[in-house]
């Protein structure tokens, strides 16, 4: 399992950028979660490509929220260049913050996670993968896994199987939310394939541990 790293405060880390450029988004949420420790502590290197922001967007518009959250955010993010990862959790903890509110923010984004994974199971390609899938959650979970591993670069998931309806989602430097965010997404996908999960989120540190699906 890997190790939270170390801080990393100086004036080239994304961290640095988002205080000067993003106070009044800090302001909101600062209070109400770890976020400016938390991008302290993600490295410089962990990247995101652009097309993970879009179902924010596209939840917040759904909620009639997109016009609040876009007074925080001006800037524009392309759908496959990398960006700091720091830059979507700060936007993620923002629009869990608009969700729910500032003091809920955390099941604001396990709603966000859970309705954004829910529609990409249930999209064109999503429905063509449960026609193959669907009567086996573990590949369609390998099919996740798959796509995180081409808008991520930072961190490792793998599977680990206890039986035939148990699964257990092992995170190394997994520097989102694992009890909030990586949670709802876990409950999203297998809703939308019809299953009804019991999930126990399994924390070493902040930034590794697990979840268990049973369904």
């Amino acid at each position: 399992m890997g190790t939270t790293p170390t801080a990393q405060t100086h004036q080239g880390h994304p961290s640095a950028t988002i205080a000067t450029m993003h106070a009044g988004a800090l302001e909101l949420v600062g209070n109400h979660c770890d976020i400016e420790e938390h991008i302290k502590l993600v490295p410089a290197t962990a990247r995101v490509r652009g097309v993970i922001f879009r179902p924010i967007h596209a939840q917040l518009q759904k909620r009639g929220l997109l016009e609040a959250y876009n007074a925080y955010f001006a800037d524009k993010h392309g759908a496959i260049p990398f960006y700091p990862l720091t830059d979507y959790l700060l936007r993620l903890a923002v629009a869990g913050a608009l969700v729910a509110t500032p003091a809920k923010l955390q099941e604001g984004m396990f709603s966000i996670c859970k309705g954004n994974a829910s529609e990409i199971v249930q999209s064109v390609l999503g429905r063509a993968l449960l026609r193959l899938l669907a009567r086996d959650p573990v590949r369609l979970t390998e099919q996740g896994l798959a796509a995180r591993r081409q808008t991520t670069a930072y961190g490792h998931w793998s599977i680990v199987r206890h039986g035939e309806r148990s699964i257990e989602m092992v995170y190394e430097n997994e520097y989102m939310w694992i009890d909030s965010a990586i949670a709802g997404s876990a409950v999203g996908t297998f809703e939308a394939c019809g299953l009804t999960p019991r999930i126990e989120t399994r924390l070493v540190d902040r930034f590794n541990g697990s979840t268990l699906i049973e369904w």
